[in-house]
């Protein structure tokens, strides 16, 4: 029996690329399983990760700034010669910044936007940026600002690339070149930019931003909206548009991005389709599988595409909510918590969980193969 396990990371605790393992020796050491790991991810926090294992990329690493401004090491993953994958928690993430320090009025994605200059210097002619796990709230001014905007306040000078510069710009100066390489935005949520569901307020408090500042950074946003709609006549305030803290909104506007489903694009970077072909069965899964998976979340997609060609999928995950919805796109769901435990215990017990419950399952299919007389 072939499985293919093609799992999302499960937040704080696991990676994609170590639950696929673990699904696979513990499938696998019961004799009668063939697995396939192809860990996936839908443009959060580990994306990157997972696109390079399961596509057969390559890492590069640089030297950018960090979403303090100071120096960090980031990594981008090239897929063939021509499609690089970024992932902004990379050179902007909430994971650089100490807890002490968290504040979206001094963060910014200017190293991003290094990493895409980066990018392009290596001929790179596509670059999905995966906009999970930032610590920003600057509309991505500091990011178009590595690529050559410049942002100006009410006397002309130059504000910094930060969500302070956001709230004190008064102009958009464009450079005399945009950058050479199409950008496609990979999010998992499709949030607007502005108002209650929008980019402050919703994410906000995520990074740090302080209930006080919510109104100037949203007056920020909806100046950014006005001044690009100038420019370019394209409303930013669409669909998506509010991921990461603004900046897939200004990249849609400013460099002609595309606002696409990330798991949707990962599982063409990887060919998902095709090694679906002779799989049996499906195993996937996430850290909390609720409502929310089914916006757009890597177990959703993945199942959405098995599904679409006759195959069973199988979804484990730390929690799973009583949801009739959800259960109706799964053939099975499995939580891997055994028992009401703390938050802590269930991240620190994860591994040994899962192992268990992956144990169960392979245990459970060779009880039906055998009743079913294969």
């Amino acid at each position: 029996m072939k499985i293919l396990a093609a799992p999302n990371s499960f937040k704080e605790s696991l990676t994609a690329i170590r639950i696929a393992e673990i699904i696979a020796k513990t499938l696998e050491s019961l004799h009668s399983f063939r697995v396939l790991k192809l860990p996936v991810g839908d443009g959060g926090d580990g994306t990157l990760d997972a696109v390079v294992y399961s596509g057969n990329g390559k890492f590069k690493k640089f030297k950018v700034h960090g979403p303090l401004m100071d120096e960090v090491e980031a990594r981008i993953g090239l897929i063939g010669s021509k499609i690089s994958f970024i992932e902004m928690a990379e050179a902007s993430g909430i994971k650089l910044v100490p807890v002490d320090k968290r504040d979206p009025l001094y963060t910014t994605t200017f190293g991003t936007g290094e990493l895409i200059l980066k990018a392009m210097e290596l001929g790179i002619e596509e670059i999905i940026l995966g906009v999970g796990g930032s610590a920003t709230v600057d509309g991505g001014i500091g990011a178009l600002s590595a690529l050559g905007f410049k942002f100006l306040d009410g006397s002309g000078k130059e504000v910094p690339p930060t969500g302070e510069g956001l709230i004190r710009f008064r102009k958009i100066v464009p450079p005399e070149k945009l950058p050479d390489v199409r950008i496609k935005i990979a999010v998992d949520v499709m949030n607007p930019l502005l108002g209650k569901r929008g980019a402050v307020r919703v994410y906000g408090p995520q990074k740090g931003l302080k209930p006080e500042y919510f109104e100037p950074f949203e007056n920020g946003l909806k100046r950014l909206r006005d001044k690009i709609l100038k420019i370019t006549g394209k409303d930013i305030d669409v669909p998506g548009a509010g991921a990461a803290g603004g900046i897939a909104g200004s990249f849609y506007g400013l460099l002609n991005a595309s606002i696409e489903s990330g798991i949707e694009l990962v599982l063409k970077i990887i060919d998902f389709d095709s090694t679906l072909q002779d799989a049996d069965l499906v195993i996937t899964g996430e850290g909390k599988m609720d409502y929310q998976t089914l916006f757009g979340k890597a177990p959703f997609g993945v199942a959405k595409h098995a599904k679409s060609k006759g195959i069973p999928v199988i979804a484990v995950a730390g929690s799973v909510e009583d949801d009739e919805k959800l259960l109706s796109h799964f053939d099975a769901l499995f939580p891997i918590v055994r028992g009401p435990v703390s938050l802590s215990s269930a991240l620190k017990e994860a591994e040994k969980n899962l192992e268990k419950t992956i144990l169960s399952i392979g245990k459970l299919l060779i009880v039906c193969r055998s009743k079913g007389g294969e």
